[in-house]
C-alpha cells in the first residue's frame, strides 16, 4: 500500500535533501577549508612554496635542498607551527614552484605557505599576507661597455622616481632601447605603465628568469634588464660572464616582500606574524641577514624593528 503524501513526509524529504547536499560539500570542498593548522596537524606536514631560482632569497642548492633568506625565515615559521601544534615531528615539505604558478597553488590548498611575495591589490583578492619579511628595491643590469647615454639616462633621473626616463637633444631622434625584465613580476607592469605615461621609445621584452635576462644582455638582444638589486647582485657576481655585465646602484623602484598564505585563516596567518616578530625583536636576525645580504645598515635594523608587531 502506499504511503499517503503529507506534511511530515515532504518536511523530512527536504531535510534528508538538506543533510545530502550539506554532505556534498563537505566532500567535494578541499581538506584545507577546515584550517592550515588543523590541516598540518591531520597530515602531519606542512606544505611550503618557493622559487627555485630567486637566489639570495630562495633557490635549490647543489644539494637539491632549499636555501636562501626566505626558506630560513619559512623554516623559523614552521618550527613555530611544530611549537604550537605539540608536534616536533612535523614534517616541512618544501616544494618548488614555476613563477606563474606560485600563487595559484597557495589559493589552490597545494601549499600552505609561501616563501616571498610582493603584496598587491591584486594579489589580495586572492591571498593573504604576512608583515614584511625584507624591503628591496628593483634594479638595472647593463653590458660593461654600455653607450655613455644610455648610462645618464639610467643614472640621472632624481632618486624618488619610479622608472627610467630616456632624454635626447632637441635635433636627435631617440634612439630605441630594448629593456628586459621578469614576467609576471610587479616590475613589469610597472616598467610598461611608466614608459607608456613618459611617452618614452622603447620595447620591452620578458623572459622566464634572471639566467635568461643576463643571457640577452650578453648576447646584445638587450640593453637593460630589470630586476630585483640583490638578486641581481648575486647572479652577476657567480656569472661567467660577469667581466661583461655591470649592476647600477640606483634603485628605481622600492617594495615590501612577505610571506603569503591562503586567505581567511586567521590562525595561521596570526601564528607566522607571531613567529616573525619575535625573531625579528630577537638577537637571532641580524646573522640571518649577514649570511645572506651582508651587513644591515642602520635604516635596515631599523625596518625590522618598525614591522615587529608587539606581543
Amino acid at each position: 500500500m502506499q504511503t499517503p503524501f503529507t506534511h511530515e513526509t515532504s518536511l523530512r524529504r527536504w531535510r534528508d535533501l538538506l543533510v545530502g547536499s550539506l554532505l556534498g560539500l563537505a566532500v567535494a570542498l578541499p581538506g584545507w577549508a577546515e584550517g592550515t593548522l588543523d590541516k598540518a596537524k591531520a597530515s602531519g606536514k606542512l606544505s611550503i612554496g618557493y622559487l627555485a631560482d630567486a637566489r639570495p632569497y630562495s633557490y635549490t642548492d647543489a644539494a637539491g635542498k632549499p636555501a636562501g633568506y626566505a626558506i630560513t625565515l619559512c623554516t623559523k615559521v614552521g618550527e613555530a607551527v611544530k611549537a604550537e601544534l605539540k608536534q616536533p615531528g612535523l614534517a616541512l615539505d618544501f616544494v618548488a614552484l614555476p613563477p606563474n604558478e606560485r600563487f595559484k597553488a597557495v589559493a589552490d590548498g597545494k601549499v600552505d605557505l609561501l616563501c616571498g611575495a610582493i603584496a598587491t591589490l591584486e594579489r589580495r583578492a586572492q591571498l593573504d599576507f604576512s608583515i614584511p619579511i625584507l624591503l628591496n628595491g628593483a634594479g638595472a643590469a647593463v653590458r660593461a661597455d654600455a653607450p655613455v647615454r644610455l648610462l645618464q639616462a639610467l643614472v640621472e633621473n632624481p632618486p624618488a622616481a619610479t622608472g627610467p626616463t630616456w632624454r635626447g637633444s632637441a635635433d636627435q631622434a631617440p634612439e630605441r632601447r630594448v629593456l628586459a625584465v621578469i614576467s609576471g613580476t610587479t616590475l613589469e607592469r610597472t616598467l610598461t605603465d611608466r614608459l607608456k605615461q613618459k611617452r618614452i621609445v622603447a620595447e620591452v621584452v620578458t623572459v622566464n628568469d634572471t639566467a635568461a635576462g643576463l643571457q640577452m644582455l650578453v648576447e646584445r638582444r638587450a640593453d637593460v634588464f630589470f630586476s630585483d638589486r640583490a638578486l641581481l647582485l648575486d647572479a652577476v657576481a657567480r656569472s661567467p660572464s660577469r667581466g661583461q655585465l655591470a649592476v647600477l646602484d640606483r634603485l628605481f623602484k622600492r617594495e615590501l616582500v612577505s610571506l603569503a598564505m591562503r586567505r581567511d585563516d586567521g590562525d595561521f596567518r596570526l601564528l607566522v606574524d607571531r613567529a616573525l616578530s619575535r625573531l625579528y625583536r630577537s638577537g637571532d636576525m641580524v646573522p640571518i641577514y649577514v649570511s645572506h645580504f651582508g651587513v644591515p645598515d642602520r635604516s635596515t635594523l631599523d625596518f625590522f624593528q618598525l614591522v615587529a608587531l608587539p606581543d
